[in-house]
């Protein structure tokens, strides 16, 4: 069966919000130009009255000097928030609200409920799993997502979403802002954040010299002083409520048509578009308003509006209820019935290329029912240790361990694991091989969130276990490397939450690194050096390269050099990432069929790109005599992309 056409495109997402971000930059100048012009106005006419500076209106240095001044200000504000938050990732922005995170052990019913669909979206859209986090002190129904990346991304929901919404209506909702955080949304988010926070610096200096000036002595000698002081801190107070106004003005330009966007996602995704639109009508019932001081400045990474009053009725950075409800149920549909759109099919072999890569960051509803079945038959044991730091580290040694009995003890005995790692390692592992490799992958993502937990010095104990661990037996499998590229990916992201900014533009650029990686996939599901060179032409002849580019021998393609193609690779543009990952499935697909191999390999491949691939339904090929394996480190033979210098 054909994969059902996706209706969001992840990379033209991509593309458009570092259009948002241009444009963001836009109006932040012509706010921040408003704003020089009321402190020089502020400062001008106190400097008259006080014969500081002729009667005239221009005055070219105190112009410059007000630019220089606000400038300062409003970028170390900027500089500020976006800096602290930036480096505490999704978290800072959650404990900012008020957000306190959530147990991943809780025994709490509606914790619980919250914690396995949030797992079930992750699974699903093949993302790691964000962190939980409630806003206990807020009644209203709202929820918002926050992050830098799907690496660092936390979502928190209101207590009132806990306790008002079904569990169709809180899958609406976390469905939504996962579209958020799929489509880049996040990352503006908090460069919106940073940008209103800089441009209401300005009303704090303006505050602290109305309250001086208020505050000081009575005397008449200070009085002309002192009535300065107050002019210029009602004007600076002014100009800080100016940019706030201007802040509110860019949200409501940047912010409203994604809300639509992300209501089509979560439709797309859940296929239930009553769960959503019944969230919305208990929120017009109920209210979605917090109570938080910080309301104001994030009011654009809710769910739905978390303000009232005058900027807000006017400069609303959400939709109507009524207009978001409208467009989620058609005309003429029965009350109270939750009617489902028609399930997309789920990506199979047969698929082509462009089918797999249009499913990134686009989901289809079957893959959140898989999700749903793989959660429930994972046995309790392994739930509860993926759900905690050291069971996770534990979990993820097991899954490079070897299936045999004898091969995993040689594994074992070759590399001294402490003791209590050891012990758990042993525990886990008999459920953990028995498991089916899409259940491996399952236990896998699961596990990756607890590792956040893990001080420095575990960390680097963990790398270390896992790469003697998988190069015990002297081969390391597709599988293997990819649970380690993962692992390694998420605990790197946590030390350095920021985004690199796209540094290849063309396929030129990063030939090598192409090359290296579908040398990897060709020989991952091939028999032999013929298949695995057809397959190789398959990805060239998707990459529209200029010549045919010849396979590397099967020693020299290894997990250390894919490592350094990927991270290469990672700082392409979005546009690029495409290309490649569409050569990649090209490699995959060139005998029409998809090994458990390909496919593990093909999902590693994206998400080590930050392009998140939901799971690919395979139709396996009996496996060749040896595990496919990633052996050693490439050189360029004639007719392949000569290495860049």
């Amino acid at each position: 069966m054909a994969i059902g056409r996706a209706t969001l495109d992840f990379f033209a997402s991509q593309r458009a919000a570092r259009r948002r971000s241009a444009f963001l930059l836009v109006l932040f100048t012509l706010a921040l130009a408003l704003v020089v012009a009321i402190v020089y106005l502020a400062l001008l006419a106190p400097a008259v009255v006080l014969s500081m500076v002729p009667p005239r209106l221009w005055n070219g240095s105190l112009l410059l000097g007000s630019a220089a001044g606000v400038i300062a200000v409003c970028g170390t504000g900027t500089a500020y928030h976006v800096v602290s938050l930036g480096r505490g990732g999704g978290e800072a922005v959650a404990r900012m609200m008020g957000g306190e995170a959530v147990d991943r052990q809780t025994s709490r019913d509606d914790e619980r409920r919250l914690l396995n669909v949030v797992e079930e979206m992750a699974i699903a859209s093949g993302m790691p799993v964000p962190r939980a986090f409630v806003l206990r002190a807020e009644p209203g129904i709202n929820a918002f997502a926050a992050g830098l990346s799907p690496a660092d991304a936390v979502l928190a929901v209101t207590r009132g979403c806990l306790e008002q919404l079904s569990r169709d209506e809180l899958q609406g909702v976390v469905a939504h802002e996962f579209s958020h955080i799929l489509n880049a949304d996040v990352k503006l988010n908090l460069r919106l954040l940073g940008a209103v926070g800089g441009l209401g610096v300005v009303s704090i200096v303006g505050r602290g010299l109305l309250d001086g000036a208020l505050r000081g002595r009575t005397d008449r000698d200070e009085a002309q002083a002192r009535g300065a002081a107050f002019a210029v801190g009602f004007l600076l107070t002014l100009a800080g409520w100016v940019g706030v106004a201007c802040g509110q003005l860019v949200r409501f330009a940047v912010s409203r048509e994604r809300e639509y966007l992300a209501d089509a996602a979560a439709v797309q995704f859940t296929r239930n578009p009553a769960g959503l639109a019944g969230a919305l009508r208990k929120i017009a019932r109920h209210g979605s308003m917090l109570t938080s001081g910080r309301a104001l400045e994030a009011s654009h990474y809710f769910f739905a509006n978390a303000v009232s009053g005058v900027l807000e009725r006017w400069f609303a950075t959400h939709p109507p209820l009524e207009e978001r409800i409208r467009r989620l149920e058609p005309q003429g549909a029965p009350a109270g019935e939750t009617a489902r759109a028609p399930a997309a099919e789920a990506p199979r072999a047969e698929a082509r290329p462009s089918d797999l890569v249009a499913r990134i960051g686009a989901p289809a509803q079957e893959q959140l029912a898989r999700a749903g079945e793989i959660l429930a038959q994972l046995p309790a044991e392994i739930t509860a240790a993926a759900r905690e730091p050291f069971g996770a580290r534990c979990l993820v040694c097991a899954l490079v361990l070897a299936p045999d009995d004898e091969g995993r003890e040689a594994q074992l005995a070759r590399v001294a694991l402490d003791e209590p790692v050891l012990a758990e390692v042993r525990n886990v592992v008999p459920a953990v091989v028995a498991a089916a490799r899409e259940h491996r992958i399952a236990i896998l993502d699961l596990a990756l969130p607890s590792l956040d937990g893990l001080s420095a010095a575990q960390v680097g104990a963990l790398r270390s276990d896992l790469r003697r661990l998988a190069e015990a037996d002297g081969r390391v499998t597709v599988f293997e490397w990819a649970v380690q590229r993962a692992v390694v990916r998420r605990l790197e992201r946590r030390l350095s939450p920021s985004v690199s900014p796209a540094r290849y533009r063309t396929l030129e650029q990063v030939e090598v690194e192409c090359l290296e990686l579908l040398c990897l996939l060709a020989w991952a599901g091939a028999r032999g050096a013929e298949e695995a060179q057809a397959a190789l032409d398959a990805g060239v002849r998707e990459l529209a390269a200029r010549e045919r580019w010849r396979l590397l021998a099967r020693a020299k393609v290894r997990g250390s050099t894919a490592d350094r193609a990927l991270a290469a690779l990672d700082q392409a543009t979005p546009e690029l990432k495409r290309s490649v990952l569409r050569a990649c499935a090209a490699t995959a697909l060139a005998d029409s069929r998809l090994t458990d191999d390909e496919a593990g390999l093909l999902r590693a491949v994206s998400s080590s790109l930050g392009c998140p691939m939901p799971p690919v339904i395979t139709d396996v090929v009996p496996a060749p005599s040896a595990a496919p394996r990633v052996p050693a480190a490439p050189a360029a033979p004639a007719g392949s992309p000569a290495r860049r210098r």
